[in-house]
């Protein structure tokens, strides 16, 4: 019985594992690019089905869950929220004076 579990359980791992290359499907993501008030820019990478967005600031990655909003969007992870509607965007960490962008081209 053992042994049976555990070959349909390699089988399925291994069907698992060979999907063809053209098969395999990406995650949608949307990038958007900030310009800040404080003269920064930052970068958005929006993961709509995971409902997931990836700050990156001064070379690093913050990882945000979406939040329900009322309006707009909220993503968060405790100390650190992205707040916005539009092309405006508040970011916020700690308790930091909150950071005002807007979407650029760049």
């Amino acid at each position: 019985m053992k042994k049976t579990v555990l070959s349909l359980l390699a089988f399925a791992l291994a069907a698992c594992a060979s999907v063809p290359e053209g098969m395999q499907k990406e995650t949608p993501m949307n990038r958007v690019h900030y310009r800040c008030a404080s003269g920064e820019q930052i970068e958005v990478r929006y993961f709509p089905l995971q409902g997931v967005a990836v700050l990156v600031r001064e070379g690093r990655t913050l990882e945000l869950q979406q939040q329900v909003s009322a309006s707009g969007f909220w993503y968060s992870n405790g100390p650190t929220s992205l707040r916005g509607k539009g092309q405006q965007l508040t970011l916020e960490i700690g308790r930091m004076v909150p950071i005002q962008c807007e979407a650029s081209d760049d």
